[in-house]
């Protein structure tokens, strides 16, 4: 296997893989192709918002997202929050997420950040801890429906 290219996401990644990597965490490869243009542009446009994808072969197969929060404490410090950790199921146990975590990790840092944070289940902790993650509070959940 070759080793696959983490980068930011592009535009022209989102049909080329992107989306259907994300449909192993929820279907999103249906999305109308003008809604997926639309909510690209808002993204890229927030360099607070910084989609990472693993690129193998020409393809898609993984992606992750880093949120950067600017906070009143810690001296107006930064805080990233990782969302939508997800490889193509044909390319797990690759240790392709662990090249995209570390690649986020990485910005998050050089970006300032004093901690990043997320939520996950218990039978992907372990995979978090080994990054260095440690489990340090519960996460509740509010629906809006």
């Amino acid at each position: 296997m070759n080793e696959p290219i983490i980068k930011e996401l592009e535009e022209e990644d989102i049909w080329n893989g992107f989306l259907t990597s994300l449909d192993s965490l929820r279907q999103a490869s249906n999305i109308d192709k003008e809604k997926a243009k639309e909510v690209f542009q808002k993204i890229n446009t927030n360099k607070d918002h910084i989609i990472a994808v693993a690129e193998l072969d020409g393809k898609i197969v993984g992606s992750t997202t880093l949120l950067i929060e600017q906070k009143f404490i810690h001296n107006g410090g930064l805080v990233g929050h990782i969302e939508d950790v997800v490889v193509d199921k044909d390319f797990q146990g690759k240790k392709i997420g662990e090249k995209i975590m570390k690649y986020l990790l990485e910005i998050a840092k050089n970006r300032g950040c004093y901690k990043t944070i997320l939520d996950c289940t218990d039978d992907v902790k372990p995979f978090y801890e080994k990054l260095g993650f440690k489990h340090i509070a519960n996460e509740l959940r509010f629906d809006h429906n």
